[in-house]
């Protein structure tokens, strides 16, 4: 059966083979969920008994409602009565800009969701629903078979699900585990690529499970230098922390992540995440949530991840955006508001120029708890907001799939700026809404998995006053005039007169509790120079400035003149360049930086830049359309749509979708079963 071409446009059909005596829809969706879905639904109308298209769209899990922009357009529809066989197509544009209500259908895979109902009264499905994903616009792609792979369980070793935290909320147990890959047959000396994973839900855990995390314990972070090797004197395979609400130390690779109603992941063919490579161990995070505290829970979920030796030609990495994940991270959410959002943190052009060459987006994750409404990580190139990397009109907690990219942001490019933001529905709420891991708390946590593998993974958003105490515990040295004429500001007297004292505010209080020494002793080789001239040049990192100068730690006589205009300097770049604070007796400006990004970024604090306005939405696709069936039979029940044979896979035989693009000479269509 063939069709007048039309200009930008999908049509989009079903065909139930049976048992369809009602209604029935098909919807792109963002999550796999009805929040944010897109329903095109088919039907007799109550008053003529003509068939009907109707576009609709749902926020929550109720009564879809109707579009003002019905963006849809009946071909043809036809109903057997005795068998519930039923067939239907319909064209819709593919942009109608009619948001958030209608997804723009690209090149690209997305969810699709499915139900039918009885009788022609638009009503409740009941379970007679599902969901599949598709690409409107191309053939469906190979489907990449993880079983030709090694495989490996990681599962928790039956532990009972109890927090191990005292004085902790013990509706929210976090449990960790190590593994050891010698124990699990994977050599650890050897580089492995991870190709895939999926989860490993025990049976009778399901309504426990809120989220699974797995690390490579790759040894103690250090200021500077190459991390020393993990300290494993005490650990053993299945080793358990009870207590685990933050991460193991050492442990801080992040390779895999399940949250609730999340699939596994498969990597295209040519990437592979490694592990081994002598790091021989794992750990894997389990955040439980009993909030009826029913006793007696025992667990064996996890993972299942799928290896192979044979190592792929790039390496894949997950790049992290915290946003607001724990406790004093970011200030309290207000009750009562519909929609309140944290902070945006910001990854200045800075930060992404350090990317060795472009990333090339897998797929995108977000992760908030049960009142996240909406989350984005928007992309600004060259002044030009390029928007979100992925669409997802309704955050839906139960549907935490991760998904294709937008077409335009499939690859990011280096000295893009990236800005990710949550908002919230807190109007149930009275009080204040906590920030934190805990499931009756909230959090702010998208990313997303690209490839080539980047140093820098994972960057974090602070509150600014909290942080500043990292770099300078007393931010009036900044802003007051020294007690002795020799000096300019309270800063560069303190620091030339005993740097103990001036070492001990960074990182809020560094435990130094040896003898006090100069600025002098520290620059010309005095005692624990090496060790404070690393840690402060780190804090430095952003600018252009040193602790000391360099031709002081060569030569190990700078006079006094050289180091109090170095000290001055060090005050400034820690002051102004850093915390945005004016030097003494500069006063132009005593308020620091307005927003921060911890990790990974040279300019750890800025002031918030102004995001350029996404550009307007381009229709693409307008009706109605004048079409025409250039075959000789007509549309019906007996002899529906051509289509190739059904994709792969479990099919329960009673409904498949047709969807394709209108081609100059026929349509492209594909079929779905749908499970």
């Amino acid at each position: 059966m063939y069709y007048t071409p039309l200009d930008d446009t999908i049509m989009l059909g079903l065909h139930a083979t049976e048992g369809v005596t009602g209604w029935s829809s098909l919807a792109p969706a963002g999550n796999g969920g009805m929040k944010g879905a897109s329903q095109i639904v088919v039907r007799k109308d109550d008053t003529s008994g003509e068939w009907i298209a109707e576009d609709r769209h749902s926020m929550d899990y109720t009564m879809p409602s109707m579009d003002d922009s019905q963006d849809v357009q009946l071909i043809f529809a036809q109903q057997d009565d005795d068998t519930g066989e039923t067939v239907w197509g319909v064209v819709i544009p593919q942009n109608s800009c009619d948001e958030p209500y209608d997804y723009a259908i690209e090149d690209r895979q997305i969810f699709m969701i499915w139900a039918y109902g009885s009788d022609h009264g638009f009503g409740f499905h009941g379970d007679t629903r599902g969901q599949f994903t598709a690409n409107l616009m191309a053939a469906p792609p190979e489907v990449i078979n993880l079983d030709e792979y090694e495989h490996v369980d990681l599962a928790m070793p039956n532990v009972s699900v109890v927090r191990g935290e005292a004085d902790a909320d013990p509706t929210n147990p976090f449990i960790c585990t190590y593994f050891d890959l010698e124990e699990l047959g994977l050599s650890s000396d050897d580089k492995m690529h991870m190709v895939g994973y999926e989860p490993l839900v025990a049976e009778g855990s399901e309504d426990f499970l809120h989220h699974v995390v797995l690390y490579t314990c790759e040894g103690f972070a250090t200021i500077g230098g190459s991390p020393p090797p993990l300290d494993d004197s005490n650990l053993k395979h299945h080793h358990v922390e009870p207590a685990c609400t933050n991460m193991p130390p050492g442990c801080t690779n992040y390779i895999a992540g399940w949250a609730v109603g999340a699939d596994g992941e498969a990597f295209p063919e040519d990437v592979g995440i490694p592990i081994g490579e002598g790091q021989r161990w794992l750990v894997m995070q389990m955040h439980y949530y009993n909030p009826k505290m029913i006793k007696d829970v025992y667990d064996s979920s996890g993972l299942t991840i799928h290896v192979t030796k044979e190592l792929r030609p790039v390496d894949a990495g997950i790049m992290s955006f915290s946003v607001g994940t724990v406790a004093g991270q970011h200030a309290p959410l207000p009750g009562g508001m519909k929609d309140v959002a944290m902070n945006t943190l910001y990854v200045e052009p800075e930060c992404t120029q350090a990317w060795t060459e472009p990333l090339n987006i897998i797929s995108v994750g977000h992760h908030s708890h049960f009142l996240g409404t909406y989350q984005e990580i928007a992309v600004e190139r060259d002044g030009v907001n390029l928007g979100p990397m992925r669409k997802e009109y309704h955050y839906d907690y139960n549907h935490q799939t991760s998904v294709q990219p937008v077409r335009a942001l499939q690859q990011l490019l280096p000295g893009d700026r990236l800005a990710a933001t949550c908002h919230f529905d807190t109007s149930s709420v009275d009080g204040e809404v906590q920030i934190g891991e805990e499931s009756n708390k909230e959090m702010c946590f998208p990313g997303f998995l690209y490839y080539p593998k980047q140093v820098a993974t994972s960057f974090m958003l602070y509150d600014v006053p909290a942080a500043t105490k990292f770099w300078i515990d007393d931010t009036e040295w900044c802003l007051l005039p020294s007690t002795d004429d020799k000096f300019d500001s309270r800063c560069e007297e303190i620091l030339y007169t005993d740097v103990s004292v001036f070492y001990n505010t960074l990182l809020g209080g560094a435990e130094y509790d040896g003898p006090s020494f100069g600025y002098s002793d520290l620059c010309n080789g005095g005692e624990l120079s090496s060790d404070l001239i690393g840690l402060v040049n780190y804090f430095l990192s952003g600018t252009e400035t040193t602790i000391c100068p360099e031709d002081c730690v060569a030569s190990q006589s700078c006079s006094e003149e050289v180091l109090l205009e170095q000290a001055r300097e060090v005050c400034r770049a820690t002051c102004d360049e850093t915390l945005g604070l004016s030097l003494y007796p500069n006063a132009t400006r005593t308020e620091p930086y307005s927003t921060s990004s911890l990790f990974n970024c040279p300019k750890v604090f800025f002031d918030a830049p102004t995001l350029a306005e996404p550009a307007a939405c381009e229709v693409k696709g307008t009706l109605p359309q004048t079409i025409k069936l250039t075959d000789k039979s007509e549309p019906g029940v007996k002899e529906p749509v051509p289509s190739p044979s059904p994709t792969t896979g479990t099919a329960s035989g009673a409904v498949s979708a047709l969807c394709g693009l209108f081609a100059p000479l026929a349509v492209v269509s594909i079929t779905f079963i749908l499970v």
